[in-house]
């Protein structure tokens, strides 16, 4: 068979992802680096400031977007995400095939070593998504969905740089979930006793292109270049990552020249950035969906009628021109590809009539009392968009208990647990494949703490996983959103636009996928 072009792999961005399991039926190879190495090696040290700490660094664990911006350079993904097309492209997987509906073969690169001195093979990734697909490892449910999202069999070890993946049914979004999993060390994180889980969620050991130096707890986690990476070679010597919650202390600290990369710059915030002299913005479209989670086995809650009013009752027009600078737009989907959107996909619109008329209907009393949960730095303007939903709610006739929490609670305790209050504000970085993005109301997803169950949304799910023709796919992502849109799981919010400031000095472009990767980032002269 010939060479694929990354052109080839069709639909996985710009198209559905069937497109690209039929596109990709020949070898895809890796190319050559396209940045060569300075002759002089990694200097310099770069901080990048997020709104919160990592709560774990083991990736079955792992549940936001800063989390994973450590990870991908601790570990390789086993394929990259193309920063424009957000196509995958090779990585540490160098080529595949489709062998046939049920078996996928993949090859990676020969010669890599994880940071132990452990051979990256085909071992290792039989291991690693062995890991990744099991319900618990150390007797703890773990975070990833993949064995569902791909329907996963086994993995067969072929030779020792060569693997296939068997399905039990088409795995038309196989490529597009393995930009988001690490291969990891068998040496390092087959013991799964208490002890040694602790250690890995601290420590981690992958094979990317940094090591690992130390990690102290909402203050910094360091780490420095690796010198026998097998890939294109980081030209930054040292990253520093810092929690830091509030925006103001972001923006002081790049201003000073205390920081390279800060996140959730708010709209109204961009010139005072651009003006310091010495930092500029980088702004663009992502595919975060923001919404506020709804228990649906709670008292009232469980009644769809209730929680289309609380989607009618939010003025996000006013919460646009107030909070976001007129940047944003409300949800019409939580489809973010636009070639699988739904055509019919409109925004619920601010009736706060309709709203009451529907709580009445539903014989929610006057005043009747919920919590809602938010964090603060997170997300831009988190906090702030919360408090107004809370205050449109309250208009209709609800009284609202804000409760405004750390990162570390919310996410690595509540949301972990499954036992957030009776509403949670929370954004989802976007997979960008309608498949995963309605695995997160799905009732098995292990982040969705709403309790909603649609039976029909569960069988049409069921029957999309299976299914690789085009047409009949975006037919039955037209259904499952029209479920999600009338008995709604969420209070659809906005499609996150992501604002960062960089230093000057730093030569470093946003991505839509929020990821911040450094790998051919470089400091000028």
């Amino acid at each position: 068979m010939g060479k694929l072009s990354r052109r080839q792999f069709l639909g996985l961005v710009g198209g559905s992802a069937v497109a690209s399991a039929l596109a990709a039926c020949a070898p895809a190879q890796a190319p050559a680096p396209s940045t060569p190495a300075a002759p002089s090696g990694p200097r310099g040290e770069v901080t990048i400031l997020q709104g919160v700490d990592a709560n774990t660094l083991d990736p079955d664990f792992r549940n936001s977007v800063p989390e994973f911006n450590i990870n991908a350079h601790i570990f390789d993904m086993f394929l990259w995400r193309d920063p424009k097309t957000l196509e995958p492209k090779p990585w540490i997987i160098s080529e595949w095939r489709n062998v046939d509906d049920l078996t996928w073969e993949f090859k990676l690169v020969q010669g890599a070593k994880f940071h132990d001195g452990t051979p990256v093979d085909a071992e290792a990734a039989k291991f690693s998504l062995e890991r990744h697909t099991k319900e618990r490892v150390g007797g703890k449910p773990i975070v990833p969905a993949l064995r569902r999202l791909i329907n996963f069999d086994r993995v067969e070890v072929v030779d020792r740089y060569t693997f296939r993946v068997k399905t039990t049914a088409p795995a038309a979004t196989i490529l597009d979930e393995l930009t988001s999993y690490e291969i990891m060390p068998p040496s390092v994180y087959a013991d799964e006793s208490a002890d040694n889980l602790a250690k890995v969620a601290a420590k981690p050991v992958g094979s990317g292109p940094y090591k690992f130096v130390e990690w102290v707890k909402d203050q910094r986690l360091v780490m420095e270049a690796n010198p026998d990476y097998w890939g294109p070679k980081p030209q930054i010597q040292r990253l520093i990552w810092k929690p830091v919650a509030e925006l103001s202390t972001r923006i002081l600290a790049l201003q000073r020249g205390e920081a390279d990369i800060i996140v959730n710059v708010a709209p109204d915030q961009m010139a005072n950035v651009e003006r310091s002299g010495n930092a500029r913005i980088c702004r663009i479209k992502g595919g975060r969906n923001i919404f506020v989670g709804i228990r649906c086995d709670r008292p009232y809650l469980s009644d769809k009628r209730v929680r289309q009013a609380l989607n009618y009752a939010v003025n996000f027009d006013a919460i646009n021109r107030a909070i976001l600078g007129g940047i944003g737009e409300r949800t019409k989907t939580i489809v973010t590809r636009p070639s699988e959107q739904p055509p019919n996909a409109r925004p619920y619109p601010y009736d706060p009539d309709r709203a009451r008329q529907l709580l009445k209907e539903a014989g929610v009393p006057e005043g009747f009392k919920v919590v809602m949960d938010s964090p603060n730095g997170r997300y831009i303007k988190d906090k702030e968009i919360a408090q107004a939903i809370a205050q449109d709610l309250q208009r209709v006739g609800l009284q609202v208990e804000l409760k405004v929490l750390e990162w570390a609670l919310y996410a690595g305790d509540m949301l972990a647990k499954r036992q957030p209050d009776d509403l949670f504000f929370l954004g989802l970085g976007s997979p960008f494949n309608a498949q995963a993005e309605f695995n997160y109301i799905h009732p098995d997803f292990s982040l969705n703490s709403t309790y909603w169950v649609n039976q029909d949304f569960i069988r049409l799910y069921d029957e999309l996983r299976r299914t690789l023709d085009r047409n009949k796919r975006q037919e039955i992502i037209n259904r499952l959103w029209d479920i999600a849109y009338d008995d709604p799981p969420w209070i659809y919010v906005w499609q996150q636009v992501d604002i960062y400031g960089v230093s000057n000095r730093l030569e470093w472009e946003c991505r839509p996928d929020e990821r911040i990767l450094l790998h051919e980032a470089r400091l000028r002269s």
